[in-house]
């Protein structure tokens, strides 16, 4: 039974773009609204992407950077609380904090996509 688990963590892992596409398909048949769909897959997805994008790192260039992923994500938590200061002259944390969420989202799997084919074409013409 632990190994069915750990092969699906390591499948989800390893391939997050199908899993994106089948929990954007069920979300959108659940919601019915194209944009609430496209919320939540962003919001449950990105911690996936996150966790991707370390095991790309880590098997693209043989070390660890999490403790990098994670400053990053505070500087860029920081950047949405300032600007949501600068906008409305006070933080709403909840506000901020789906703001900073969704931006990750997008930034890491621009980074997963990128890595990706980083590691195809370094697999392919230097090997």
């Amino acid at each position: 039974m632990s190994d069915l688990i750990v092969y699906t963590i390591a499948f989800l892992l390893t391939l997050p773009i199908p899993l994106l596409v089948v929990f954007y398909l069920c979300a959108r048949k659940w919601s019915k609204h194209k944009l609430k769909a496209l919320h939540r897959t962003a919001n449950y997805t990105a911690p996936i992407f996150i966790m991707s994008v370390h095991v790309l790192l880590i098997v693209l260039f043989d070390r660890s950077f999490l403790p990098f992923i994670i400053i990053f994500l505070l500087i860029l938590l920081g950047m949405s609380m300032v600007a949501q200061y600068k906008i409305n002259e006070e933080v709403r944390l909840f506000r901020a904090l789906k703001g900073f969420w969704r931006v990750s989202f997008l930034l890491f799997i621009l980074f997963y996509m990128g890595l990706s084919t980083f590691g195809l074409v370094t697999r392919v013409f230097f090997s």
